[in-house]
């Protein structure tokens, strides 16, 4: 309804009040002690406004109320212990407010509530032990709090209608109890982001009903208890981020209601079980563990599957063609890994079965010793890939043309290979791309003037080939270019006055190249740029002054070139200047004293030149030793 302004306390006057809701609105300042008066109210639902102050204690003379909703407001203070008297209630919601203090002792009397919510408050000291007396309950929500202690030994004794427990992301310690299995009843179980030690409850494989299992970010070890392959109607594990070790039991693979598993950075080790029918599994998240062997052909069974994530395990053989049954699958990471391709000429055949994946869009086979060719039918992948990753690859040969077609690609990343020849001009299709990584390679010819033309590039990093001829002109019309690398090359002539363009540039490095001739005033309009690195070149002639108007500039190595004449007094303007290297140069004069206002400066290098005079002292030359 949109409306504004404070509750009138005038309400506290409508005697024969039933139902009180002035949800969703804009009222402000504290509630009105005067709805206390309201006695025979049944409902306060007063949620998603900009109420603050005190909960009123006389909330507590209300004890008809069934459901008090204070939920997404800014009101202050602890809880009342007067919301006790409130006998009847059956819904408490207060979260989402900035509430702080215990929970109450005196809330274990509501017998008759079923749902406690107080989620997102700033709640300390640990649940009271009388709370879980309440038989009712079907939810208890208390995440996003710093409550802390351990959970009773006999959890259930008393909850056997419990359906939902959120505990996540507070302090809670201790082991999780055994007699979890007792809450026949509970559907979502989620206590993660705690400091729960111990094993997981084999117990656990009694909660038939459970369909949620959310235990990650503890310090839970040892295995996964086999036991949880009988939650016939579980959909959703969550246990990653802990010390779980030994195999993933294979009982996992045969749940037909299971949607996501994610078992990331853990001590998991031993081979993938065989996969029987999992219908309905749509997420595998199993990165950053110890699992060794071939990825089982009998993946292909996962028919839904949209996302498999097995990077930084220790899968060696080969990549199984079988994955291009997957029709369905949208993100494919293989990355830090053992496995290989044949040493035939088709040894990259699983990419032609990727090619029956028309929903990948993000495929990463980094930090494998793949090796091979990659083969023309790289075309043939998804029109809805989005990125493409291989560094570290050992891959040889060219980079097929046929790359081009890849045209809604936004990343393409194959940097540290062995790939040779020189840069197909189809890279200019790429018309969406925005990180763009030839590094590492043994790359030849020019740079092809068609990359001027990638409008969106954000990233442009070719270093350490073996490039030769001048820098294009057009580069200076890549005005989304954030981050540049050419180092390590043999590029050559002079730096084209069109490439200080790009004014919204932030990282240069054109280092250990054979670029000559002058540097541009015109230097001065890269008003962003945080890190410069002209180094080991042949640029001769005088430094700008202009780079004095650099002030984010933090890093600026002009090292090893040729340059003459005396250090600007402007670059005592660069105020975010860390590091400084001028050395093995010709340059002359003194060190100017500007420098000393330079003051996060602490790596400053002159050597090699033929300056004269005094080392400044004060400034950031206070920590220096010459």
């Amino acid at each position: 309804m949109n409306l504004t302004g404070t509750i009138p306390p005038q309400l506290g006057n409508l005697s024969f009040l039933v139902s009180l809701n002035l949800s969703h609105n804009n009222f402000h300042d504290h509630l009105p002690r005067e709805l206390g008066q309201l006695n025979r109210l049944e409902l306060i639902d007063l949620s998603s406004n900009f109420l603050s102050g005190e909960i009123p204690s006389c909330f507590g003379r209300l004890d008809k109320v069934l459901h008090l909703i204070l939920a997404n407001n800014n009101l202050t203070g602890v809880i009342p212990p007067s919301i006790a008297n409130m006998s009847n209630l059956e819904n408490l919601d207060l979260r989402n407010n900035l509430v702080h203090g215990n929970i109450p002792y005196e809330m274990s009397k509501l017998m008759k509530l079923r749902t406690l919510r107080l989620a997102k408050s700033q709640l300390s000291g640990s649940i009271p032990a009388a709370i879980y007396n309440i038989s009712a309950l079907r939810m208890i929500s208390l995440p996003y709090n710093n409550l802390s202690g351990s959970l009773p030994k006999k959890i259930c004794h008393h909850l056997l209608n419990l359906e939902a427990l959120y505990l996540y992301e507070n302090e809670f310690s201790g082991q999780i109890p055994t007699s979890i299995g007792e809450c026949k009843n509970l559907r979502q179980l989620m206590l993660d982001t705690n400091r729960f030690n111990g094993r997981i409850p084999t117990r656990i494989g009694n909660l038939t009903a459970l369909t949620d299992l959310y235990l990650f970010a503890n310090d839970l070890e040892g295995e996964i208890p086999w036991e949880i392959g009988k939650l016939e109607k579980w959909e959703y594990l969550h246990v990653e981020y802990m010390r779980l070790d030994g195999s993933i039991p294979a009982s996992i693979f045969n749940l037909s209601s299971l949607k996501a598993i994610v078992l990331g950075d853990n001590n998991l080790s031993g081979e993938l079980p065989y996969i029987s029918s999992v219908p309905n599994l749509e997420e595998i998240f199993l990165w950053g563990n110890h699992l060794s062997g071939n990825i089982p052909d009998s993946i292909s069974n996962i028919t839904k599957l949209k996302i498999l994530e097995l990077q930084r395990n220790s899968f060696s053989g080969l990549i199984p063609n079988a994955l291009g049954n997957l029709h369905f699958l949208e993100r494919l990471t293989l990355r830090s890994n053992h496995l290989t391709t044949k040493t035939s000429s088709n040894g990259w055949s699983f990419l032609d079965s990727l090619t029956k994946c028309r929903y990948l869009i993000h495929l990463d086979l980094s930090l494998n010793p793949l090796g091979g060719v990659l083969p023309p039918s790289i075309s043939n992948l998804s029109i809805s890939l989005l990125q493409f990753e291989a560094t570290a690859c050992k891959i040889r040969g060219n980079i097929p043309m046929e790359i081009g077609s890849l045209n809604n690609a936004l990343a393409l990343d194959l940097s540290v290979n062995e790939l040779s020849g020189s840069i197909p001009t189809t890279i200019g299709r790429l018309k969406n791309i925005q990180l763009l990584d030839f590094s590492g390679n043994k790359l030849q010819g020019s740079i092809p003037h068609q990359l001027c033309g990638l409008k969106g590039l954000y990233k442009l990093s070719l270093a350490t080939n073996e490039l030769d001829g001048p820098l294009p002109v057009g580069l200076g019309d890549l005005i989304a270019l954030r981050k540049l690398n050419f180092s390590s090359n043999k590029l050559h002539s002079s730096i084209p006055l069109s490439f200080w363009r790009l004014k919204d540039i932030l990282e240069v490095d054109l280092s250990s190249n054979y670029f000559s001739g002058s540097l541009s005033l015109d230097i001065g309009n890269l008003k962003v740029i945080i890190h410069l690195d002209l180094s080991r070149n042949f640029l001769s002639s005088d430094i700008p002054s202009t780079f004095g108007s650099l002030h984010y500039l933090q890093v600026l190595l002009l090292s090893h070139n040729r340059l003459q004449g005396p250090i600007p007094e402007s670059l005592g303007d660069m105020m975010s200047l860390a590091k400084l290297d001028l050395s093995n140069n010709n340059l002359s004069g003194v060190i100017p004293k500007s420098l000393e206002r330079l003051l996060y400066l602490n790596s400053f290098d002159v050597s090699f030149n033929r300056l004269e005079g005094e080392i400044p002292k004060g400034g950031c030359f206070v920590n220096f030793t010459a």
